[in-house]
């Protein structure tokens, strides 16, 4: 009879072909389901894994991979500090969401001035909105016992529906001709996060994702801190004790 039993320590091994197993095995979910859908699995995965780098349009594709992957990146970093604790957060969407409206809000209230200081308003006014969507499950969690994957997963559509608001009411752009939407931040010189390098794709936020991957790594990995994170998470009666 087949019985699983837990390692006494983690495989270093396995530690780094875990990643790359779990590529080819969404290549070939992916194929699959693309295949039941009367697709061509072996079109579709070349046209999300191998044309982004590669092809003829590579050199738009990966600064785009950049731009979009960088928040995903400190998004992913956030979770997985709440996952090592046992923390099922599964709202990110949703505080994401209100980071982004609180942020441009900073830039967009003082419109059209000029500072060096409106961009990094944008990035702490960003964050403490993401900090606060996210306190309502925690607290929620903490004082009443709900549970923080229905909480804050329902707060995601909360938050879509303040984002479908502010770009009709609050932030529209007033010179936009009545369609939905703020200003264009690109066009406002303090708001605006350009490339560092021109055509690279790598602004502020991409260097400070690579930053912040670094940085959670010597927390979870190198510092008392990061002990306390996982003991949470494999034993919450010993960490509440310690």
């Amino acid at each position: 009879m087949l019985r699983l039993e837990k390692r006494p320590n983690p495989s270093k091994t396995w530690a780094y072909l875990a990643p790359v197993l779990a590529v080819f095995a969404t290549m070939i979910g992916g194929g699959i389901m693309f295949a039941a859908l009367g697709k061509d699995p072996f079109e579709a995965i070349r046209t999300i894994f191998y044309d982004p780098l590669f092809s003829e349009f590579a050199w738009y594709y990966r600064p785009q991979l950049l731009v979009k992957g960088a928040p995903l990146i400190m998004i992913a970093i956030g979770l997985s500090m709440g996952f090592r604790a046992g923390i099922w957060n599964i709202g990110a969407e949703g505080q994401y969401i209100i980071g982004a409206i609180c942020g441009a809000g900073a830039a967009l209230a003082v419109y059209p001035a000029q500072s060096p200081l409106i961009f990094p308003a944008m990035i702490f006014f960003g964050a403490l909105g993401g900090f606060v969507w996210a306190m309502i499950p925690a607290i929620l969690k903490t004082r009443f016992g709900t549970n923080e994957i229905l909480v804050s997963l329902m707060l995601v559509y909360v938050a879509e529906q303040l984002l479908a608001s502010m770009s009709l009411g609050l932030l529209k752009n007033p010179e936009g001709f009545g369609f939905p939407g703020s200003r264009n931040l690109q066009q406002y010189a303090s708001a605006h996060n350009g490339e560092l390098w021109t055509g690279s794709g790598i602004h502020m936020g991409v260097m400070f994702a690579f930053i912040a991957v670094i940085f959670a790594y010597v927390v979870l990995a190198r510092h008392q801190m990061g002990f306390h994170i996982r003991l949470t998470g494999e034993s919450p009666k010993a960490a509440k004790f310690a």
